[in-house]
């Protein structure tokens, strides 16, 4: 890959959390050839499985029938990862926090927290059925990024 060019992998499976299996390979490739971090490698891959899980779970109500579509960009500085369902969408600001006592035993509402926690940027289109998140590779010390 040239210097400032971008590439781009695109994925589509079906709405069942047995496919996650393929997301889960396929990130960790390309982590891997963009040599992140172990641990930045981490945070991305469970960032990217869980807005995966609420694709299919939350977005498309676990119906086969309905895909999830998964668009990786890869550049020199940093990965973009887009994740879009076939659900009604959402508004993630009227996701409750997990970390409120009301909500601490709650069986869910810890991707969307989780995901903001581990990537750069995490942003939700209008509707919430499409996601956009990206992780920097760090500069080296003393650098700008």
């Amino acid at each position: 890959m040239s210097k400032g060019e971008e590439r781009v992998i695109k994925l589509e499976i079906p709405s069942d959390m047995k496919m996650l299996y393929v997301l889960d390979a396929v990130i960790t490739e390309v982590l891997k050839e963009m040599n992140f971090s172990e641990e930045a490698a981490e945070q991305v891959n469970l960032a990217v499985i869980e807005a995966g899980t609420n694709a299919i779970k939350h977005g498309n109500k676990n119906d086969p029938s309905k895909r999830v579509y998964f668009e990786l960009r890869i550049s020199d500085d940093k990965l973009t990862v887009v994740v879009r369902d076939e659900g009604e969408g959402f508004n993630p600001d009227e996701v409750g926090n997990p970390l409120d006592p009301e909500n601490i035993l709650k069986p869910s509402g810890r991707g969307i927290f989780l995901m903001r926690a581990l990537m750069d940027e995490v942003k939700y289109d209008k509707k919430g059925t499409e996601v956009r998140m990206v992780k920097y590779k760090k500069p080296p010390k003393g650098g700008a990024r």
